[in-house]
């Protein structure tokens, strides 16, 4: 019973409002299980009035019949209600709060997997209701079979005590049975996200799956698991046969021996008919009500595991969080400068004593070999990880002095794969600035618009991954002019041109041109024609900034950068 109540109050942590509500389901629970308590004894008296040739009677007993399902149905209708709302709540309110810890908690799927995290966003949260309205009909039900025991003791201690006995009997195994149930199920649950982890990366590489002709090993990958689920999903199905093939023996076994012993009463003028039926009524009821509280406590015992799998990921915290400052100053001009920056992962140096220094109205260009940390550097001005030493800092001030709105209204950017949600370009751009005449002035400026109200439907076009009709180039251009909605004065660029054509890097270039003279750019590139536009640049290698400064000036001092500015398109493509 421990386990049970763990699992509703972890649910009441995870999900900490409409306790009112809550206890509006038990209370409604507990009055319509009272209800179905009465019928039995208007069936009682309906005999006994027969019996003793009462016909008279008999319409009393009827009133009381429905009185007694009006009051039944009643409460069973609030009860219904209340898990409306409930499930409502829990599904909404609990789904953000994982959508949220994970967008401010990138570092998450370093510990726990993709599959794991859509599953439980996905599948687990429906179920949350149904922790706690199995558990008020499990409390219910036990109180139930508990005011049985005693109406048993009014009318025949022998018989309460008989029947009683028997219950906790098939009760305590029947709840063994379900903690091994809810183990296999938890198995089960663990091998089916690794699979679905598989899959998931599966779907956003399918083309290279294909075209490597991966699908065979994959499987051979996957089967470990697989069979490792299959052992699990046996034992699970072996306990529920327990369950419902053979335990269940007890219950029958000792329901003929009680009605033998009540037959016998009835015969040698120990108990009138009336009582009989009576006794039998609650008996018959009380094996229904036992079977159906053993069958609320094993999916309560499943709903643990679901629960348990949502309470993993809200209580993930990273060891060191990206913390955010007080700071509330928006007026930022957009110098930014790296301190003696270091930075490394599981003991492997990524940065190492980075210093160098972007300025307002400049291209500043970071580039070196894959792997040298420029990527790096942009995760860190997006505060997605924490330096280990040294300073970041806007305007003199550490980057973790800025509370997170004024900080992300002046940083923003465009990684290398453009990001666009299945939905409308208008509804895109509105994540960030539902104006549309500010949605149409950024498209105008990033060269888009004329392209977008050329679409059969325009702005109200959706963006999908199986679209011909936008091409990732202007995908990408989207994305820019979404950024610029941000109205953000340091705008971040990581590999924007590196899965477009020719055309568009050039009209990306010739935009970002235009974009320095109200913002302070800082741009990742392998590009040769990226390079050209910069005003500065900073060149990494192996972590360590090895030629800094002017375009001209580290183009005639560093090998490196002339290397990686006179690559052609042909060794780029070997290269990385």
């Amino acid at each position: 019973m421990k386990r049970y109540i763990e699992t509703v109050k972890k649910l009441m942590t995870i999900a900490p409002q409409k306790k009112w509500t809550v206890v509006s389901m038990f209370l409604s629970c507990f009055l319509y299980n009272i209800a179905s308590l009465l019928p039995p004894l208007a069936t009682s008296g309906i005999i006994a009035a027969v019996t003793a040739k009462q016909l008279g009677g008999i319409w009393i007993y009827v009133g009381l019949y429905l009185l007694f399902y009006f009051l039944y149905f009643s409460a069973l209708k609030w009860n219904y209600y209340t898990y409306t709302v409930l499930a409502d709540y829990y599904h909404i309110e609990v789904q953000k709060d994982l959508f949220n810890h994970i967008s401010n908690n990138d570092s998450i799927f370093d510990k726990i997997s993709k599959g794991k995290i859509i599953e439980t966003c996905s599948d687990d949260i429906r179920y949350l209701v149904d922790v706690m309205n199995n558990a008020s009909k499990s409390l219910m039900g036990i109180l139930k079979i508990v005011v049985i025991f005693f109406i048993f003791c009014y009318y025949n201690i022998f018989v309460a005590i008989f029947a009683i006995g028997l219950d906790l009997l098939y009760l305590g195994l029947m709840n063994e049975n379900a903690k091994r149930v809810s183990k296999f199920y938890e198995g089960t649950r663990k091998y089916e996200d690794k699979i679905i982890d598989i899959f998931n990366q599966m779907l956003m590489n399918l083309k290279q799956v294909r075209s490597l002709n991966l699908m065979d090993k994959l499987n051979h990958n996957l089967d470990k698991s697989r069979s490792r689920w299959t052992e699990q999903y046996k034992e699970k199905r072996v306990n529920l046969t327990n369950r419902y093939c053979t335990t269940p023996y007890i219950v029958y076994i000792g329901k003929i021996i009680l009605y033998i012993f009540l037959a016998y009463l009835v015969v040698e003028d120990k108990m009138s008919i009336d009582k009989l039926v009576l006794l039998i009524s609650y008996y018959e009821m009380t094996i229904t009500v036992t079977d159906t509280t053993l069958d609320f406590l094993l999916d309560l015992g499943n709903y643990g595991v679901r629960v348990n799998r949502i309470a993993h990921i809200l209580e993930y915290s990273p060891q060191k969080e990206v913390d955010y400052g007080d700071l509330e100053n928006d007026y930022i001009n957009g110098v930014v400068q790296f301190k003696n920056v270091h930075y490394n992962i599981r003991s492997k140096e990524i940065l190492k004593d980075v210093n160098f220094k972007a300025l307002p109205n400049e291209i500043t260009t970071i580039v070196g070999h894959s792997g040298s940390g420029k990527t790096t550097i942009i995760h860190l001005l997006y505060r997605l990880i924490h330096v280990k030493s040294g300073s970041i800092l806007i305007d003199d001030e550490s980057v973790y002095n800025y509370t997170k709105k004024v900080y992300f209204s002046n940083v923003s950017g465009v990684f290398q794969n453009p990001f666009i949600f299945e939905m409308s370009i208008r509804d895109n751009l509105g994540l960030v600035d539902s104006n549309v005449e500010n949605q149409i002035e950024a498209c105008k400026r990033v060269g888009i618009h004329d392209f977008i109200t050329s679409l059969p439907k325009g702005y109200n076009t959706i963006v999908s991954e199986e679209s011909t009709l936008i091409s990732v180039g202007q995908k990408q251009l989207i994305v820019i002019a979404r950024a610029l909605l941000s109205k953000a004065e340091i705008l971040l660029f990581d590999e924007v041109t590196s899965n477009i054509d020719a055309s568009y890097t050039e009209e990306i270039a010739n935009l970002l041109i235009d974009l320095k003279s109200d913002h302070t750019i800082i741009m990742v590139t392998h590009k040769p024609e990226m390079m050209e536009i910069a005003d500065r640049v900073i060149v990494l290698d192996k972590g360590r900034v090895v030629a800094k400064g002017t375009n001209k000036s580290v183009y005639t001092q560093s090998s490196l950068y002339r290397e990686l500015r006179n690559r052609t398109f042909a060794s780029i493509s070997t290269r990385e």
